[in-house]
């Protein structure tokens, strides 16, 4: 058994790293198992790897170890930790493998090769706890040995379609690897023990290109469930992004046909769409960038499968370009929608702002003019009182002028043309006037 512990790394990374790992090898005739636990709790896939090692002889294996190969009596498992998973693969030889005449029979055959025989039990109760997540995608490819066997092509294709009723499982095939060196066929049916089964016919594979043929078939299968994964969150989320559409065009519209709308209520009903669709990105954004990542690679390995059409039969990329594709579509474009409404959103708060900015600016300007009306009223009223102050001033100065006149007046001494004190406050109402205006106007412009 292999030991190895790796440092922390992208899932990417990881990925190319484990795929760039030697297959284990896989010669017709054989079946291939894989399957894979999401969710698993890393202690309980310590547990479970140890458990197999333990029941094998080999030594224990280090806490947290990525990567293992554990060979048993008449098979060879190969087990590896990804970022949200952990897969496992089984390639067991088959002793012998007679074609059963009856199309029935073959059909039995078929469907029952490859069971998940041999393993021990402490593995399979490790598998079954509650903390060991859930089998997300498992897959058996069932490689048979074809060389010289022209009938068998014929003979797969009459017992995989024997006993089906309907076209709800509908077979799938073509011929892949260089000159057609072997044949596929499947109907992504899940079994009773929930594997979907893979048989290739194996016409002249080398010995390693068979192996990466298997390992080709499972990964389609794994990284297709895992990339269905994020149907769901797009079925929800896009029925969450329909109704958070309909209320920004509500609230544009009303914005743009209603002078009377508050603008300061849209900018909060704004700021409030802004945030549930924030919340929707960060719940949404892993998931969706997984399926991508996913659909990626499942894109990737039907490229290197190097399908060639055979007649009567449709290929396994043509069937999941119809099926599994525009799972893959909605995702992607519930992503968009989710990018784009949080785009339409920030330009029609900006709107709001604007239209808020522009309304406090015209109230700004409203007060402004009627702090000048009033300043002009206030410096009216202000003159009046300066008119009516040098009256009341020059009226005091006067009487003092008069009491001056009377006292002088009693005098010795006086002419005979001096005027009388009535004469004298006459005579000085329009010079004590002109000096009381003249002096509160000096004062007002000193101030």
């Amino acid at each position: 058994m292999e030991r190895l512990t790796l440092p922390t790394r992208s899932d990417l990374a990881l990925h190319q790293e484990l795929h760039a790992r030697p297959a284990l090898p896989a010669q017709a005739p054989c079946a291939v198992s894989y399957w894979i636990q999401a969710d698993m709790a890393p202690e309980r896939a310590d547990a479970a790897l140890a458990a197999l090692c333990r029941w094998v002889g080999a030594p224990d294996p280090s806490p947290g170890q990525r990567h293992a190969r554990v060979a048993g009596p008449g098979w060879e498992l190969k087990f590896e930790r990804h970022g949200e998973f952990v897969s496992w693969q089984l390639n067991r030889p088959l002793d012998s493998w007679h074609w059963p005449t009856d199309p029935s029979q073959a059909r039995a055959a078929l469907l029952q090769a490859g069971m998940l025989e041999g393993l021990p039990a402490a593995l399979l109760a490790e598998l079954h706890q509650p903390d060991a997540g859930r089998m997300l995608a498992a897959a058996h490819v069932l490689m048979l040995d074809a060389r010289g066997n022209d009938e068998m092509l014929a003979n797969c294709r009459v017992a995989l379609r024997t006993g089906q009723g309907d076209d709800s499982h509908p077979l799938m095939g073509a011929f892949i690897g260089d000159a057609r060196s072997a044949a596929l066929f499947t109907q992504l049916q899940l079994g009773p023990e929930g594997f979907t089964r893979f048989v290739v016919l194996d016409f002249g594979l080398p010995p390693d290109q068979a192996a990466r043929e298997a390992q080709r078939l499972c990964e389609i299968e794994a990284y297709r469930m895992l990339a269905m994964q994020g149907f769901p969150v797009a079925q929800r989320e896009a029925q969450v992004l329909s109704e958070l559409e309909r209320r920004l065009q509500r609230t544009v519209d009303a914005m743009a046909n209603d002078n009377a709308y508050d603008d300061a209520a849209a900018f909060a009903d704004l700021t409030a769409l802004a945030a549930e669709v924030e919340h929707a990105c960060a719940r949404t954004r892993y998931r969706f960038s997984a399926t991508r990542a996913y659909h990626a690679i499942v894109e990737q390995r039907l490229a290197d499968l190097r399908e060639q059409r055979m007649v009567g039969v449709q290929t396994l990329s043509g069937f999941l370009s119809r099926r599994f594709a525009p799972a893959m579509a909605l995702c992607e474009s519930t992503d968009r929608r989710l990018s784009d409404l949080g785009e339409r959103i920030n330009r029609a708060v900006n709107l709001a702002r604007v239209r808020i900015e522009s309304q406090r600016e015209q109230g700004n300007q409203e007060l402004l003019r009627a702090l000048a009306t009033r300043q002009h009223e206030q410096l009216k009223l202000q003159r009046a009182v300066e008119g009516l102050s040098v009256v009341a001033i020059s009226y005091y100065a006067l009487g003092l002028v008069g009491y001056g006149a009377k006292a002088l007046h009693k005098l010795p001494g006086l002419p005979a043309w001096w005027p009388s004190p009535e004469a004298l406050v006459a005579l000085a109402v329009l010079p004590v006037l002109g000096a009381v205006a003249w002096g509160l106007r000096r004062l007002r412009k000193a101030h």
